[in-house]
Order: structure tokens, then C-alpha cells, then sequence
């Protein structure tokens, strides 16, 4: 098994597109997720200007809040967006599809006004992404985002098969996945995931990473569980 390569995974290069990381729920995706992030965070690989922004509409406290104190005033998140190295918002889940190409158009406005570069993180994609449906902000950054120093990390139970995101991505990290959907990547990727799947109950949080730029899969070590974060007095 092989170590992943945060930097490759969340550091905007101007070379690699955004990732994908897909699974069923319980399968450690989000464990993951915020795990790499973690040390990503604390990495100095990573510019003193950059930035992560982490949306989470689930809302689901143990979760995303174990890396920032959420924020559910959109004006205030922006503000944070500039003076933190870390931001977590818990957006109004009527107006979702608003509050994320807001929180996009204003990465893009700050990447042309400043030297930051962003690690944009989605939870619940799919909510947003399904099919021919995407929002302006999403396709913005899924197509623009290399250009911005602005790296898109789509985060969903079910692969997100939408054109405009399948063909901006450079990785994918795939946790336990439906075997319907197993076939639909084998369709869409050409690659075979029935064998290397197996593997993936023999550890937890362990999973398959995919570069979609050559096609290699590779199966991942575990990760260790993301530590609670400290809070201020």
C-alpha cells in the first residue's frame, strides 16, 4: 500500500484539477477527509497564504467543526475566509445552491485581489451535482478554479457523474461504492474495481485513490482517526 501525497491532493499547483472523494456512508470518507486535511493544515508544504474553506451541509457536529468553530452568517464566513487559515460554514440549506456560488465568486475575487490560494471543500456534493444539473458557482470553479489557485474538493456518497466535473478532475479517492455504481466508473473510466473493492473491508478507513489523468489505482494505507481540535479559552 502506498501513502498519499496531500500536497498533490489539496495544494493548488496550476497543474492538477480538482478530486473527487466518493462512498457510502460509514465508509470513512469524511473520517478521511478530515484526517489529511488535518495534517494538510498543519503541513509546510502549504503557502502561509493558503487558505481552506470546508462547507458542510450536513451540519453534523463531531464532524468538520473537529477543524474550525462553525459560521452560519454568510457575511461573517467571508470575513473569516480572510483573516483564517481555516473556515468552516454551515450554510442555510434553503438557500444552499446561493450561499455556495456566493462563497465561490468571492474565492475568485479575493485569488484576484490577493496572493491567497484556496482548498475549497463541498460535503454532500451530490445535493448540488446530480446529472446535467450544476450550479453556476460549481461549474465556475470546477473549470476555472486551476487558473485561481483554487483547489475543489468534491465530497459525496454516490460518484458525481455530471460533464463538467468528471472532466476537471485529476483524482479520486473511492471508499466502499454500490456495486451499480462500480459499473458506471467501469463505463465511464474503463478501469475494473471489482478486485481492488474486496480489499477495502479488510481495514478500515482504507480506500482506493485513482489518478484520472493515467489511470492507476492504487489501494491506500488506513488513516488514523482526526484528533478534536483545541479549543480557545
Amino acid at each position: 500500500m502506498s501513502e498519499l501525497n496531500l500536497n498533490r491532493l489539496y495544494n493548488p499547483n496550476g497543474k492538477e484539477l480538482g478530486v473527487l472523494i466518493s462512498g457510502l456512508s460509514g465508509g470513512g470518507k469524511t473520517t478521511a477527509a478530515i484526517s489529511t486535511l488535518q495534517k494538510a493544515i498543519k503541513s509546510k508544504d502549504f503557502d502561509v497564504n493558503h487558505k481552506f474553506v470546508i462547507i458542510d451541509p450536513k451540519h453534523q457536529i463531531g464532524d468538520w467543526d473537529i477543524l474550525a468553530e462553525p459560521i452560519t452568517d454568510l457575511s461573517k464566513f467571508k470575513t473569516s475566509i480572510r483573516k483564517n487559515r481555516v473556515s468552516l460554514f454551515y450554510p442555510t440549506l434553503e438557500k444552499l445552491e446561493v450561499e455556495v456560488d456566493s462563497i465561490v465568486n468571492y474565492l475568485f475575487d479575493l485569488s484576484n485581489s490577493s496572493k491567497a490560494s484556496f482548498t475549497f471543500v463541498l460535503d454532500e456534493a451530490s445535493a448540488l451535482i446530480q446529472g446535467v444539473k450544476i450550479p453556476d458557482g460549481l461549474k465556475r470553479v470546477a473549470i476555472q478554479g486551476r487558473a485561481k489557485r483554487i483547489k475543489p474538493v468534491f465530497i459525496s456518497q454516490r460518484p458525481i457523474m455530471n460533464r463538467w466535473t468528471d472532466s476537471n478532475l485529476s483524482s479520486a479517492l473511492f471508499f466502499r461504492i454500490l456495486t451499480v455504481d462500480s459499473d458506471v466508473l467501469k463505463r465511464r473510466w474503463g478501469i475494473d474495481f471489482d478486485e481492488m473493492s474486496s480489499n477495502l473491508s479488510e481495514k478500515p478507513y482504507s480506500f482506493i485513490f485513482m489518478d484520472l489523468e493515467t489511470g492507476k489505482l492504487e489501494l491506500m494505507e488506513p488513516l488514523p482517526l482526526p484528533k478534536p481540535r483545541q479549543k480557545k479559552k
